[in-house]
Order: structure tokens, then C-alpha cells, then sequence
């Protein structure tokens, strides 16, 4: 992998225990609002937007079947991995919407969250 890969929920999405209505996933939207006030970003990681419904066959390629929860940060390069970073067959990813934006700041800068 030569840039960072960050999964997220495409939206709008059903959820087939909801037929007939649409939804999107929070944490992903935060996403999707932070890449849309830094544009730049996706210039340099790879964004995939996946479905909702499991299995998440893309990330399961790259993390496991363990780890297809969105969203999800992949790196490139895992010796810059934050102290909160999770492994999977020696690749770190993280989780968490804020570290996920804190990294994309911190490494591609622009615009932040707010403390």
C-alpha cells in the first residue's frame, strides 16, 4: 500500500432490518464533512466508500473478518502509527473518528476538530 486507506460507509444507505428507509453512518458523515472541508486529503489517502451490509468484503481483504467496522484508517507506513493504533498482520489501523481526523490533520494538515 502506497498511501493510507480509509474505508467508509457509503451513504445514503437500508439497512434491511429498516426496509424502506435510507440512512448514514454518524462517524462516517463526520468523515465525509471533514474530507469535504479538506479536499486535499483525498489526494493523498485512498478513500473507499464500502456498504453497509456485512461482509465488507474490501476491508476484510485488507484487515480480516475481525476488523470490517467502519470507519477505518489504514497506513501506509506503519511505524507512524499513533500509540491508540490497532494491528492486523502487521498493518496499523485505527477506528476511532477523532484519532482517525487527528492523524489526517496532524499528517496531511489543514482544517481540524475543534478540542
Amino acid at each position: 500500500m502506497q498511501r493510507d486507506l480509509l474505508f467508509i460507509i457509503g451513504a445514503p444507505f437500508e439497512d434491511p432490518q429498516y426496509p424502506g428507509k435510507k440512512w448514514f453512518c454518524r462517524d462516517c458523515a463526520t468523515l465525509e464533512g471533514a474530507l469535504s472541508l479538506n479536499p486535499h486529503w483525498s489526494e493523498c489517502v485512498d478513500v473507499r466508500r464500502v456498504p453497509y451490509v456485512k461482509p465488507r468484503d474490501e476491508v476484510i481483504a485488507v484487515l480480516g473478518v475481525d476488523n470490517q467496522s467502519c470507519p477505518v484508517l489504514v497506513l501506509a507506513d506503519a511505524s507512524l502509527a499513533p500509540e491508540n493504533a490497532k494491528f492486523h498482520e502487521g498493518r496499523a489501523f485505527m477506528t476511532e473518528p477523532k484519532a482517525i481526523l487527528n492523524y489526517l490533520t496532524k499528517h496531511f494538515g489543514g482544517i481540524g476538530q475543534h478540542p
